[in-house]
């Protein structure tokens, strides 16, 4: 995942604070960099032509616009093409005396498509880009050139929202049951062995979601009057075993993606040492991993843990429990994007193989 870091950088504020994370990853892991950025000379092009009516009188013959034409033309291809090389210039340079092996890639058309086709011809790897452009970054806003990178590469991508703090950073890791979210805590782990960091391990269940279901249904049922149904103690039972049956599978989840991510390798002893699995009731052993199961809306209720947490990093599946062909990224990881307080990590998506219990 870190051998290679392809860093999407324009020269925004917030694309320094992607370049500088990328700079401590790449330090920290050995990581290869690559810079890219794209320009649209074709885009300047057009207004140009657009703009010529506007022009003096004097501008106004055939032949003057067709070498107004070409010359501008000349003019924004090299010219877009320098202003692209000169801002990853700098970065190669403070890459480079600090030993990390950084090479600049430009290439020109529209901006997400120039960058989507740069990362295809890279390869694996780790893409870091900022959450926003030279727009201002406003809680639940994401960039359209950010945004299509996301849903135009299968990668696993670090979404940047502001200044990077990793050394004993607080992690917070979103699990549903998936394979996709495995994988998330997978590469948690690695950035929290590295940096010492202390892991938030999360479950959201939406129990409001099946009352209304079911409130629903008993209304449907209750106005066939064939049907005898015993509204209260139904209800209270309904109730009980949803509460509480969602939240032990919520702990199952938790549990078992512990048992699959940190045992038998040598960070499970550095982690485990003292704690035991978290169980029903049982309060987190551990100042280096907590388990948390709630019940609310999933994106919001994970997004309010980790501005609670004061979260450094959110980590989450692609696509979770609901993975079918077609689905670029899921609407909980998508909306965890837009609203966490810090910066994302969003694992590559896979085939949801069954509930992972």
């Amino acid at each position: 995942m870190l051998q290679k870091i392809i860093l999407c950088h324009d020269n925004s504020d917030v694309s320094k604070d992607a370049a500088q994370t990328t700079l401590q990853l790449a330090r920290a892991f050995g990581s290869e960099v690559v810079g890219i950025h794209g320009y649209n000379s074709v885009m300047h092009e057009g207004v140009f032509r657009v703009m010529e009516p506007t022009l003096p009188q004097e501008y106004q013959s055939e032949e003057i616009l067709q070498k107004q034409r070409a010359s501008h033309a000349t003019l924004i291809k090299v010219g877009m093409e320098k202003i692209s090389l000169s801002y990853l210039k700098p970065l190669e340079d403070s890459f480079g005396s600090e030993g990390v092996s950084f090479r600049t890639k430009v290439a020109e058309g529209k901006n997400f498509l120039a960058i989507n086709e740069m990362i295809q011809q890279e390869g694996n790897g780790l893409v870091v880009i900022g959450a926003s452009g030279f727009n201002g970054l406003e809680r639940g806003f994401i960039g359209s050139v950010c945004l299509r990178v996301l849903k135009g590469n299968d990668r696993d991508m670090l979404v940047v929202k502001r200044p990077p703090r990793l050394k004993e950073s607080n992690i917070v890791v979103c699990l549903d049951g998936s394979s996709c979210a495995i994988n998330a805590l997978k590469a948690a782990k690695v950035f929290a062995e590295k940096y010492s960091g202390q892991l938030h391990l999360v479950y959201v269940f939406d129990s409001s979601l099946h009352r209304d279901l079911f409130t629903r249904l008993k209304d449907s049922l209750i106005n066939d009057d064939a049907f005898s149904f015993n509204t209260q103690a139904q209800e209270k039972i309904h109730d009980e075993f949803i509460d509480k049956g969602l939240e032990r599978v919520g702990f199952m989840i938790l549990d078992k993606a512990e048992k699959d991510v940190f045992n038998g390798n040598s960070l499970s002893a550095r982690f485990s040492q003292g704690w035991g699995l978290v169980g029903q009731g049982n309060a987190a052993a551990s100042n280096r991993l907590i388990k948390k199961v709630f019940s609310g809306h999933v994106y919001k209720a994970i997004c309010d843990y980790a501005s609670t947490v004061d979260a450094d990093m959110v980590f989450i599946g692609r696509t979770g429990r609901h993975h079918v062909e077609g689905i670029d990224v899921g609407s909980v990881a998508e909306n965890v994007l837009r609203y966490a307080p810090c910066n994302v990590f969003i694992t590559q998506k896979e085939q949801y193989k069954g509930w992972q219990l």
